[in-house]
C-alpha cells in the first residue's frame, strides 16, 4: 500500500471493531466470564456468529439483557433449555423451559421475521424466558427488556413505550460505554468549576453530579439517586429542553438535606423530535452561598424550624421546553444576599447537566439506544454482585450495635445519641437506627430517606473495602434501612436542618464502629466527625458587600493500611480554598494554616492531625462558626488512642484569646481581630508501642508529633538537634510502659460527656 493510499483511507476504532468482531469475541470471552455478567448456563452467541440470513438458527442463545434481568430476579440460581425453534407464517417461534430451584416452567415467545432473522429469534427467546419467569413471580423480571409502565416510573410519565431488545452486549462495548459515562460525569464537574463564581463550588467543589437511567437509578455519579423521590412531589410532563429546580428537603424526601443545596434535573431524550424517547437524567446540586433568612450564609445555629433558615424552592420548571422561567428566577434572586453568585452558580449547574445530557445522546447515537440501556443494566448488575460479596465478607450475621454522640445542637441541648445496629441475612444487609435520640430543637437534624442512606453505606463500604468498584445504584435492593420517625436522622416537618452536616459526618464514625465489632482488624478509628464552617460577612471601606463561607477539614482516622491523613476532607473530591484566593477576594490575611502536632490519636497507625487556621480580619464584619467534636473525642481502635477535640478562639487586638463555642452566629469583629479555628484530629489504630520507631522519629522531625508525645505515647526516645533515635533506650522504655499499663480495649473513647438529650 502506498503512502498516498494510507493517507486517504484512515481506519477508525469503529472500523476495527466491525472488521474484527469474531476476534474480539474470542479474545474477550474470558473477560465476560470474569465480569460475571451472565449465567454460565446461558451465555449469548456473538453477534457475528449468529445467523443473519433467512434460516432458523442452530445456536440460539438468550440476549444479554434477558440474562441480566433473570439474574436480578432469581439471584443467578436458574438455568434454561431451548425446547423448540421454528418459523411459522412470518414469525419466529421459540419455546423455552426455565428451571429455578429445581422447579421448571415452559412457555413460548414469538417475533416478526421482517429483517434480521437472528435478532427475531433472539427476541422470541427473550419473550419466552420472560413468560416463564412470570409463571414463577407473577410479573416480568426487570424493565431492561420492556420498560416499567407503572405510574411511578419517570419513563411512563414521559409517554415512552416498549422497545426492542438490542443484540448481545460484548465486554468491549460495555467498557467503552462505562468509561464514556465516567468521563461525562467528570466533564460535568469541570464545566461547573470553570463557570461558578462562589468559592464553595468553584474552589471547594461542594457539588454532586450524576447520570441516571430512565428509572432514575444512578449509573455514574457521586451522591446517589433522588429522582424518584423528587418527581413524586410533582407529576411533570417531561419534554426535551426542560430543567427542573428544587431545594426543599421536605419536598423530595430528604434527597437533599438543607435548603442551601439547589438541585437541577434535566431529562435526557433521544430520537426524533416528533417521538422523543427518555433514556435517563443528568443532575447536579451545589451549595449556594446564601438563600435568605436571618443570618448571612443561611445556616443559623439558633434556628428552631426550617422556616427560620431561608427560602425553600419546591420542584419547579426553571426552563420549560428550553424557555427560561424569568419570573421564577427573579423571585429566587430577590431572596438572597448574593444574587450574582447564585445566578452564576445556578446557570453553571444547568450547563454541567447539559454537558452530561449531550454525552449520553452521543453514546446512544454511536452504539444505539438499546445497547446503551443494556450497558446501564449490566453496570448496575456488576455493582450488585460486587456489593453482595462485600456484605458477606464484612458484615456480621449476629446484630452488632454502636453509638456515638453529636455534642450539641447550637441551642443549649445535647449531647445527642446516634445508635446503629448492623447485621446481614445471607447477602442482604440491615441497618437499624432505633435507639437514636429524638430530633433536636436546633438545626443539627439530618433528614434522611432510605435511598440516600443506602448511598452513604455504599460510599463507605466501597471506599473502605474495594475502591475499584463502580459506584452506582445497583446494590440498593440489597440494603434494608430502619429510620425511626421523629429521630435525629428522620425528623418531622418543620424541623430545622441547616447544621445537619455534623450528624451526616458522624454517621460514618457510627457505621465504622458497628462494622468494626465483626472485623476490627479491617476497620478504621473515628475521624474528626464534623463539618467545620467559617463564615465572614460585611461591607468593606469601598462600600462593597462581601460574604465568605469556607469549609475546613480535620484528621482522618488511622486505618489498617496506614496512618490517617492530616487536615483532609471526609468527603471524596472536596478541596480547600487556596490562601491566595482568600486574600485576593476577601479582606483578610491568613497568618497560619497548618497541622497541629499531637491532635491525631497515637497508634500503630496514627490518626491524622487536625488543622489550625488563623484569620486576621482587615474589615469590620460578622463571623459565624459551625463545628462539633469540641467535647466528644474521636475514638481510637484496637489500642489506638483518641484524637484531640476541636477548639475556637477570638483575639481582639492585643487582648488574651477568648474561647468561642463550636456553634455561634453574628460574632462582631473589628479590623485587626483574629479568629483561631482548630479542628479535631482522628483516632489512632492499633497499639502505639508497635509503631515503627523510625516513623515516630520522622513525625517528630516533620513537627507532626512532639518529643513528649513520642516518649509518653509511643515509648520512643529521641534526642539532639538532628532528632537522633536511641533504639536501646526505646526498647527499654517500651518494655516498662507495657508492664505498667492496663489491658488494651477495642475502643478508646477518651473523655465522654454524659447525659443524653
Amino acid at each position: 500500500m502506498s503512502e498516498e493510499t494510507r493517507t486517504r483511507t484512515p481506519i477508525s476504532l469503529d472500523d476495527l471493531l466491525t472488521a474484527n468482531k469474531d476476534q474480539f469475541d474470542q479474545l474477550f470471552s474470558r473477560q465476560m466470564d470474569d465480569a460475571s455478567l451472565l449465567s454460565p448456563s446461558a451465555r449469548p452467541a456473538s453477534q457475528a456468529g449468529s445467523q443473519s440470513d433467512n434460516q432458523v438458527p442452530g445456536n440460539l442463545k438468550l440476549a444479554t439483557a434477558a440474562v441480566v434481568a433473570l439474574n436480578r430476579r432469581f439471584d443467578f440460581d436458574w438455568s434454561h433449555d431451548i425446547i423448540d425453534v421454528k418459523s411459522d407464517n412470518d414469525k419466529a417461534i421459540v419455546r423455552i423451559k426455565l428451571t429455578v430451584e429445581g422447579q421448571s416452567k415452559a412457555d413460548q415467545g414469538s417475533a416478526s421475521l421482517d429483517g434480521n432473522w437472528a435478532l427475531a429469534f433472539e427476541q422470541a427467546a427473550t419473550e419466552a424466558a420472560l413468560r416463564c419467569a412470570d409463571q414463577f413471580t407473577g410479573r416480568a423480571p426487570a424493565p431492561s427488556v420492556e420498560e416499567d409502565q407503572s405510574p411511578k416510573s419517570p419513563a411512563a410519565r414521559a409517554g415512552k413505550g416498549a422497545v426492542a431488545v438490542a443484540g448481545p452486549l460484548d465486554v468491549v462495548t460495555l467498557d467503552l460505554i462505562e468509561n464514556a459515562l465516567r468521563n461525562a460525569r467528570h466533564e460535568m464537574d469541570a464545566l461547573l468549576f470553570r463557570s461558578a463564581m462562589s468559592p464553595v463550588i468553584r474552589e471547594q467543589h461542594d457539588e454532586f453530579p450524576m447520570i441516571t437511567d430512565a428509572d432514575g437509578r444512578m449509573i455514574v455519579g457521586q451522591f446517589g439517586s433522588y429522582i424518584s423521590e423528587m418527581l413524586k412531589q410533582q407529576d411533570f410532563d417531561l419534554k426535551p429542553g426542560d430543567v427542573i429546580l428544587q431545594s426543599d428537603p421536605y419536598k423530595c424526601g430528604g434527597a437533599i438535606s438543607h435548603i442551601n443545596d439547589w438541585m437541577v434535573l434535566i431529562p435526557v431524550f433521544v430520537g426524533a423530535k416528533s417521538n422523543p424517547e427518555l433514556v435517563g437524567f443528568a443532575s447536579m446540586f451545589g451549595h449556594m452561598m446564601d438563600v435568605g433568612g436571618p443570618v448571612p450564609g443561611s445556616m443559623p445555629t439558633a434556628a428552631t424550624s426550617i422556616f427560620g433558615e431561608g427560602m425553600r424552592i419546591p420542584p419547579i420548571k426553571i426552563y420549560d421546553a428550553g424557555v427560561l422561567n424569568e419570573a421564577a428566577l427573579d423571585i429566587l434572586m430577590n431572596n438572597t444576599r448574593t444574587p450574582e453568585m447564585n445566578y452564576s452558580d445556578l446557570m453553571a449547574i444547568v450547563a454541567g447537566c447539559r454537558a452530561g445530557e449531550r454525552r449520553v445522546i452521543e453514546i446512544c447515537d454511536r452504539f444505539g439506544t438499546g445497547t446503551y440501556k443494556q450497558a446501564c443494566e449490566a453496570l448496575l448488575e456488576r455493582t450488585n454482585r460486587a456489593m453482595r460479596k462485600l456484605i458477606v465478607q464484612n458484615l456480621p450475621e449476629e446484630p452488632q450495635y454502636f453509638e456515638d454522640f453529636v455534642d450539641d445542637d447550637g441551642c443549649g441541648n445535647g449531647p445527642f445519641k446516634m445508635k446503629l445496629t448492623v447485621w446481614r441475612e445471607g447477602d442482604h444487609a440491615y441497618f437499624d437506627w432505633t435507639g437514636t435520640s429524638a430530633q433536636a430543637p436546633g438545626p443539627i437534624n439530618f433528614y434522611l430517606h432510605d435511598g440516600m442512606f443506602k448511598m452513604f453505606i455504599g460510599v463507605y463500604m466501597i471506599m473502605v473495602f474495594d475502591p475499584q468498584i463502580l459506584f452506582n445504584d445497583g446494590f440498593y435492593d440489597l440494603i434494608h434501612v430502619t429510620l425511626p420517625k421523629g429521630s435525629l436522622v428522620n425528623p418531622e416537618f418543620p424541623a430545622a436542618l441547616g447544621c445537619r452536616t455534623h450528624a451526616l459526618s458522624r454517621q460514618f464514625d457510627v457505621m465504622g464502629g458497628a462494622l468494626s465489632r465483626h472485623a476490627p482488624e479491617m476497620a478504621t478509628a473515628a475521624g474528626y466527625g464534623s463539618s467545620p464552617h467559617f463564615l465572614f460577612s460585611g461591607t468593606d471601606s469601598h462600600k462593597r458587600p462581601f460574604q465568605l463561607m469556607e469549609i475546613l477539614y480535620g484528621g482522618i482516622p488511622g486505618r489498617p493500611v496506614g496512618d490517617g491523613m492530616d487536615g483532609h476532607s471526609w468527603w471524596p473530591l472536596f478541596e480547600n480554598i487556596p490562601t491566595e484566593y482568600l486574600e485576593n477576594f476577601y479582606p483578610m490575611v491568613i497568618e497560619r494554616y497548618g497541622s497541629v502536632a499531637d491532635t491525631g490519636g497515637a497508634g500503630k497507625h496514627r490518626g491524622g492531625n487536625g488543622i489550625e487556621k488563623v484569620y486576621r480580619l482587615l474589615e469590620p464584619g460578622d463571623v459565624s462558626i459551625h463545628d462539633d467534636r469540641h467535647e466528644s473525642q474521636p475514638w481510637g481502635i484496637l489500642g489506638g488512642q483518641p484524637g484531640a477535640c476541636s477548639a475556637k478562639w477570638i483575639i481582639r487586638g492585643n487582648a488574651e484569646p477568648e474561647p468561642l463555642p463550636s456553634k455561634i452566629d453574628n460574632v462582631r469583629v473589628e479590623e485587626g481581630d483574629r479568629i483561631v479555628f482548630r479542628t479535631a484530629g482522628g483516632g489512632g489504630w492499633g497499639d502505639p508501642l508497635e509503631r515503627d520507631p523510625q516513623r515516630v522519629r520522622n513525625d517528630v522531625a516533620r513537627k507532626l508529633t512532639t518529643l513528649d508525645k513520642a516518649r509518653e505515647a509511643y515509648g520512643v526516645v529521641i534526642g539532639g538537634r538532628r532528632h537522633e533515635l536511641d533504639l536501646r533506650a526505646t526498647t527499654d522504655l517500651r518494655e516498662a510502659l507495657k508492664h505498667g499499663r492496663k489491658a488494651l480495649e477495642l475502643f478508646d473513647f477518651g473523655e465522654r460527656k454524659t447525659g443524653v438529650s
